[in-house]
């Protein structure tokens, strides 16, 4: 099965009205300046680039994992509700075996990745796409450096 190109069905021209306020970030204390200015910029980029058509808040939290409901621990989550704007939660502290063995541009882009793969997980949300959890896990997991890429090749 192809993989959807659904980024693009987002992405604005120079004529589409722009929300920008529909992407909103919000920092525990603690998370790395560096890292924070890198979220900032990379949501601006995508407030301009892509467009937003319900409230999405992104909490960028100071730990390494979180635990979901069902046990589960993962490095970004997204969750929709029925009568309340979905939430994006990216873990974003590093520990040390990860900085011994990569630089901290190599880990800031991993966890950026985060963000653009949760961010595809409300994208089908929005879509209302029904697909199998492997096929909507591949779908983000595709994007999640391309999307990067083109941010940081622009």
């Amino acid at each position: 099965m192809k993989t959807q190109n659904i980024w693009n069905r987002f992405r604005l021209s120079d004529n589409q009205k722009r929300n920008p306020n529909n992407l909103k970030l919000h920092f525990e204390k603690g998370i790395d300046v560096a890292l924070r200015k890198q979220y900032i910029d990379l949501t601006k980029w995508l407030r301009k680039t892509f467009a937003f058509p319900t409230l999405l808040n992104v909490y960028i939290i100071n730990t390494e994992k979180m635990q979901l409901g069902n046990g589960k621990w993962v490095y970004g989550s997204f969750k929709w509700f029925n009568k309340r704007t979905p939430i994006i939660k990216i873990p974003s502290s590093v520990g040390e075996e990860l900085k011994q063995e990569y630089t901290n541009e190599e880990i800031n882009e991993m966890i950026l990745s985060s963000l653009i793969h949760e961010i595809t997980h409300y994208y089908q949300w929005v879509e209302g796409l029904k697909q199998t959890n492997a096929i909507t896990e591949r779908q983000a997991n595709f994007y999640r450096y391309r999307i990067l890429n083109e941010f940081f090749s622009r």
